[in-house]
């Protein structure tokens, strides 16, 4: 970004600078306190009413910093590129301790298409509570800054501005960022992650000649860009995982686990790096599946202990294979510890391996059955029907405190929702739908988004129908899951229609 202390003459910027260093100082502090309140606000509306008194506090607080700078500068131009501010074209250059803050901040605005906001003139509380509310909201909506936009347009006394997404080109200007289809870009990296898993597979079989091959790097870097990707539109990267295909089954459940394992995960707050280890660790937790007796893996019934022993052995080669010989790295010893500890109860009283000295399990393993089970559950297999979704939140939840971690899947079901992705429902005026779309909002587990699929008398739609769960027409909700029907009444075909519109 240029300052217009750039287009004067060396000489007069010079004296120009001198006489505005005590300004830019005073910006500084007051961006400093923006960034910091803006931060604290917006998580305290994500975790309560707006009539809540913290709310207000935090409101109050952030809104007098607001009119400060208002009064000192005009407008406030607050705008994030990558992982840094602006304030009205100054960079802010915040503390060590506060940048973590930025990145959040940064993230939650790109999540919403957009790039920051302008505040053309002062503003009131209550308006600023209703501003904050609605960005909050947004997070959930198919078209985040479209919906910001017709909520702006109802607040005539907040003069707002919404700022577009921008990034720093090569020369570090800040030039406006390409409009990316976030659908066709999250179609696009999960096929390669499932086509990445096969390729990497066939090298753990037959492994390739020196020199080629190569697949572990490549997987890294598709598991990178899940996790950029359930940071800006994690409902997309879900309404894949509901998309289900038992024909390839190991492949696509690898990538099924990666993607729920990065929902986890960032749902309790873990950093990128950590992130990209656990969605690495839950992708080829089960890869010794894929490179197993085929007809042992595909029995179509229960297997016996001899037979889960012989299943145990095939993941352990593969988890050698996954070492190579390269050095042993924090991400490769995660990915090991999870592979073996996956299948072991929480309780460490159950599952396999059984062990003769039982030590607390590694988070990551934690994480990754709860996903592991799931996804499985969800799925046809040859010895059984796929589960409908909230049946096997069901399941999990009967385990919670035996097999599974208890906090970590109520973070899970917190996540889904009572009512999954995908889950095939009867509405209360007849119509047949599936679960389109749900929120992280715990007053709306109950009230998702539901596409509807055929109308009350059996015929099928022949136009996109959505309905929100949440409307209500006279103090009365219009419309109601009354029941969750056999998943069957779904075919992919219909599944895939999660993706359109």
């Amino acid at each position: 970004m240029t300052s217009p202390l750039d287009k004067l003459t060396p000489g007069a910027a010079q004296d120009a600078r001198k006489t505005e260093a005590p300004a830019r100082a005073h910006v500084q502090a007051l961006g400093k306190n923006l960034v910091s309140q803006l931060f604290m606000v917006l998580r305290t509306v994500r975790l309560h009413d707006k009539r809540n008194k913290s709310v207000l506090v935090a409101t109050e607080h952030l809104k007098d910093t607001l009119n400060t700078i208002i009064g000192a500068v005009g407008e406030v131009r607050l705008e994030f590129v990558e992982d840094q501010v602006y304030l009205s074209d100054q960079r802010i250059r915040v503390e060590y301790t506060g940048q973590e803050n930025v990145k959040e901040l940064a993230s939650e605005f790109n999540r919403r298409g957009l790039g920051g906001f302008t505040f053309k003139r002062s503003v009131t509380t209550p308006s600023l509570t209703e501003l904050l509310v609605a960005f909050n909201d947004a997070a959930d909506q198919a078209d985040s800054a479209k919906f910001m936009r017709d909520r702006l347009a109802d607040l005539h006394d907040l003069a707002v501005e919404l700022l577009g997404r921008r990034k720093f080109a090569d020369n570090k200007q800040v030039v406006p960022e390409l409009k990316v289809d976030p659908r066709l870009l999250a179609l696009q990296t999960y096929a390669k992650a499932v086509i990445a898993v096969k390729r990497f597979v066939a090298e753990l079989v037959t492994p390739p000649e020196a020199g080629k091959g190569g697949m572990r790097l490549k997987l890294v870097r598709i598991v990178q860009d899940l996790v950029d990707l359930s940071d800006e539109r994690a409902n997309l990267l879900l309404k894949l995982v509901a998309i289900k295909d038992s024909n390839d089954y190991p492949f696509n459940h690898a990538v099924n686990v990666c993607v729920l394992s990065i929902a986890i995960g960032r749902a309790i707050g873990l950093g990128r790096e950590d992130l990209v280890d656990l969605g690495m660790s839950g992708m080829m937790a089960d890869l010794g599946f894929a490179v197993a007796d085929s007809e042992l893996a595909e029995k179509a019934s229960a297997l016996d202990d001899q037979e889960l022993e012989k299943l145990h052995e095939s993941t352990i080669a593969a988890v050698r294979v996954l070492l190579g010989k390269g050095a042993l790295t924090r991400g490769a010893m995660r990915r090991l510890i999870v592979a073996f500890q996956h299948h072991i109860h929480c309780d460490l009283k159950g599952g396999y391996p059984q062990l003769e000295r039982p030590r607390p399990l590694h988070l990551f393993s934690r994480i990754v059955a709860i996903c592991d089970n799931y996804d499985a559950l969800t799925t046809n297999r040859p010895w059984r029907e796929a589960f409908s979704p909230d049946e096997a939140l069901k399941i999990l939840a009967h385990g919670a405190g035996s097999k599974f971690d208890p906090t970590l899947v109520r973070i899970f079901v917190n996540l889904l929702g009572l009512y999954p992705i995908g889950t095939a429902v009867i509405l209360s005026n007849g119509e047949v739908g599936m679960v389109y779309h749900t929120t992280d909002d715990p007053k709306r587990f109950d009230r998702p988004f539901v596409r509807v699929l055929r109308n009350p008398d059996g015929r099928p739609v022949e136009r996109t129908v959505i309905r929100d769960l949440a409307e209500q027409s006279g103090g009365q909700f219009k419309y109601s899951i009354v029941k969750v029907i056999d998943q069957s009444a779904i075919d992919n075909t219909a599944r895939a229609s999660l993706f359109n519109g």
